[in-house]
């Protein structure tokens, strides 16, 4: 297929059309209609239902465009890059976020929460995130996914838990920082035409997009305390953006030649230093959103890893996918516990002796973080043994980055076991009550995202 109307153009962006008509609406009931009682019913229903036709419509738009045959199409001076992998991964970020609002919905309805308003937000990120799978412009892409960060910034201002906390000052000093670091490598590339020189600058424009995307050591959004106690905020911060931020980069390394060895060489030892750093950190660590966050930055390093080898990677877009859900599943299971049992902080103490009087919950709980760690074989097992395979295969001293890699992953394995053990310690005065809300969306939520990630074995 050569070319595409411009009703086949409109079917492809309705799920964006959809989104604008949700943010409509959710500013006119936050303006007009803000002391109804039932408003944040009535927004969370209008969200589900705007991602909800968006999905549809981008599923029959891939059936009658695409006729599940692979088409690369550009449009706007080659600026927006229409195929079949944009295609899909715009439906699993409509999906993802979806399934964010069923899991969520009881956290974001507290009386001091402006429900309409973040679900504007909420859209508006999902917006982007769309946009940022299709754009074919270096600087273009570094620009949607800052305003991604800004927005989950402004999602999370307007969810303070309390009237005194803030979002937050180490959060704006690490996006601002590393924007103006991007940035202003970016500029010096048009001034700068020695090659070695260049070099130099391409390692520091992918350090500066590291520290934006949250995996620099030392300094990330870790250092934001305000996470703690707020579910939907820790999600879209130590989950989605980090999927966010491998999407972005698997573009972003089309514009720069992978024979580049000043650049590839420096940016591999950063990667598996980064990998080794915060596997070691996830060891000892009792707080569950920590240990998530830590675990998941990682891993978003081990899949830039091979994106960085082998530029423009599906299997390690596959791998993303995988593993940005199953994490949504697990938090969807710290999203019962805190509704239930109104809990500051999710920590170990948190889980003792769950399975006793919820053996479902703690068994769900446990199958989802052992297909995490690759213990119970599923998609991430598969694509993470193809990616240390091709990680392994790309030089004779990548075994250091291998060795590394696998120490990694055996200590967030021993943090997950020890997880798993509190949740089946027996402590008569350890053991929780039974979970009375209601929480059936977060249950299903999970059950078909174990489904999923078994049946990625067989993509």
């Amino acid at each position: 297929m050569e070319n595409i109307t411009k009703y086949e153009l409109l079917s492809y962006f309705s799920c964006e059309i959809f989104y604008f008509i949700g943010i409509f609406l959710n500013l006119f009931m936050f303006i007009f209609l803000k002391r109804k009682l039932n408003i944040k019913r009535v927004s969370d229903f209008i969200t589900s239902s705007t991602i909800f036709l968006g999905l549809l419509a981008l599923i029959a738009t891939g059936i009658n465009l695409f006729n599940f045959q692979e088409i690369n199409l550009s449009i706007y001076n080659n600026l927006i890059n229409i195929n079949t992998t944009s295609l899909v991964l715009k439906i699993f970020i409509n999906i993802y976020m979806l399934f964010f609002i069923f899991t969520t919905y009881k956290l974001t309805r507290k009386a001091r929460f402006k429900t309409p308003l973040i679900n504007s937000i909420l859209l508006l990120i999902a917006s982007f995130s769309n946009l940022l799978v299709q754009i074919e412009n270096f600087i273009l892409i570094y620009i949607i996914f800052d305003l991604i960060t800004v927005l989950i910034y402004k999602y999370a201002s307007n969810m303070r838990i309390r009237k005194t906390s803030y979002y937050s000052l180490d959060f704006i000093s690490v996006g601002i920082t590393a924007s103006i670091l991007f940035f202003g490598f970016y500029i010096l590339t048009f001034f700068i035409k020695d090659s070695i020189q260049l070099n130099i600058i391409y390692v520091c424009l992918a350090l500066a997009f590291f520290l934006k995307a949250g995996i620099f050591p030392f300094t990330n959004y870790l250092i934001n305390k305000n996470y703690k106690t707020n579910l939907p905020y820790s999600i879209l911060l130590f989950n989605f953006l980090p999927w966010m931020s491998i999407l972005a980069f698997n573009n972003i390394t089309k514009y720069i030649s992978n024979s580049n060895e000043i650049y590839q060489i420096t940016t591999i030892i950063f990667l598996t230093f980064t990998i080794l750093y915060f596997g070691i950190l996830t060891l000892k660590q009792k707080n569950i959103i920590k240990f998530l966050a830590k675990s998941n930055y990682c891993l978003t390093a081990f899949c830039m890893l091979n994106i960085l080898i082998i530029s423009n990677n599906e299997i390690s877009l596959k791998y993303s996918i995988l593993v940005a859900f199953s994490l949504l599943g697990i938090y969807s299971f710290l999203c019962i516990l805190q509704i239930n049992q109104k809990a500051e902080k999710i920590n170990l103490a948190l889980i003792k002796g769950l399975a006793f009087n919820n053996k479902v919950t703690a068994l769900l709980f446990s199958i989802l973080i052992l297909m995490y760690t690759n213990i119970i074989p599923s998609g991430i097992l598969k694509y993470s043994v193809q990616i240390i395979n091709d990680i392994y295969s790309f030089d004779k001293l990548s075994f250091l980055a291998v060795f590394s890699i696998i120490l990694a992953f055996i200590f967030i394995l021993l943090n997950s076991l020890k997880i798993i053990q509190n949740c089946y310690s027996f402590n008569l005065k350890k053991i929780k009550e039974k979970l009375t809300k209601k929480t059936a969306l977060n249950y299903a939520v999970s059950i078909i995202i174990i489904l999923f990630l078994v049946s990625g074995l067989f993509l």
